[in-house]
């Protein structure tokens, strides 16, 4: 599992870099998933690792590709995502898309997330976010019978433009 997690990742930079008048940025790191869930009143804790590498095509506009690893299943996500500048030391990335979640049987979510990206030096940053999953549960007859929202607990990550 952990030697197709790093295939992916270098996967991601590497199409990535196809796009060289793209306005790149990976940012890597570990989130707590306890939360709260809408459907039923648990919480769990569980850490995960991230990677998400965003690309700006033009003004602002441009998608997110992300890769998330717990120790039961691996998350892929592709999403649109608007960055704008907030100051010369922080931007602000809204981002929407879809979540495959790989494990048997696969599930399809939903999610948006808010994320402030403060620069470290003008090729690092500290990433801090937080957003909104829509679990809509296996990809079986039963797909959309179950949902649930999940709220995650505040993200840090640390990035690297380029």
């Amino acid at each position: 599992m952990k030697k197709i997690a790093a295939v992916l990742i270098v996967a991601l930079i590497s199409a990535g870099a196809v796009f060289a008048s793209v306005d790149m940025k990976l940012a890597l790191g570990g989130q707590s998933n306890g939360n709260i869930e809408i459907s039923d009143n648990s919480t769990q804790f569980d850490f995960t690792v991230d990677a998400e590498l965003d690309m700006d095509f033009d003004r602002g506009h441009g998608m997110l590709v992300g890769l998330m690893l717990t120790k039961n299943d691996i998350a892929l996500s592709v999403g649109y995502a608007y960055q704008t500048d907030i100051s010369s030391s922080c931007d602000f990335i809204l981002g929407a898309g879809a979540t495959v979640v790989i494990k048997d049987p696969a599930a399809l979510n939903y999610f948006l997330t808010a994320d402030f990206d403060f620069n470290i030096t003008p090729d690092m940053f500290i990433r801090v976010g937080t957003g909104v999953l829509l679990n809509m549960g296996a990809l079986n007859e039963n797909y959309g019978k179950g949902w649930s929202i999940t709220i995650p607990l505040p993200s840090l990550a640390f990035g690297w433009h380029f």
